[in-house]
């Protein structure tokens, strides 16, 4: 029985290579671990389903995890590189900084963001702006001249 758990795991595993999927390392990762306890306890099948289901659970929460570790890198490196020293168009006027409504709205790389002048001026829609930095979702510009 243990040739059988192991067998698919490795079918499992190597079909992973060919098309990434998360689903596929989960069950790959189980029947593999599983085919330890099918080896130790030939027998005892009850036991076999059980910690199959065990790995299961257990290898779908540290797959979960890491694919949104994962994610959440990549946000931040898109976050800290792709936007500083880029030039964006002013959708909606940007008032004063001081002021109460001094956020406007901008358009970079076909998303419209909340945006907010770096230094105390008012910045007309359709204009070009360079964004400085990101705070949040705001980010702070200057106007281009």
């Amino acid at each position: 029985m243990y040739l059988v758990f192991a067998t698919v795991g490795i079918v499992f595993l190597l079909s992973d290579i060919y098309k990434n999927a998360s689903y596929k390392l989960i069950f790959g990762g189980a029947f593999l671990f599983n085919s330890i306890v099918a080896f130790k306890y030939p027998q005892k099948f009850n036991l076999m389903i059980l910690t199959f289901v065990i790995f299961l659970v257990s290898f779908s929460f540290l797959i979960k995890l890491i694919l949104s570790k994962e994610k959440q890198e990549i946000a931040k490196e898109k976050t800290l590189s792709d936007y500083k020293g880029k030039i964006a168009t002013v959708k909606k006027d940007i008032g004063k900084t001081l002021s109460i409504d001094g956020i406007g709205l901008i358009e970079f790389d076909n998303q419209v963001w909340q945006a907010k002048s770096i230094i105390d001026n008012e910045i007309k829609a359709n204009s070009k702006v360079e964004i400085i930095s990101k705070e949040n979702m705001i980010m702070n510009v200057r106007a281009v001249e």
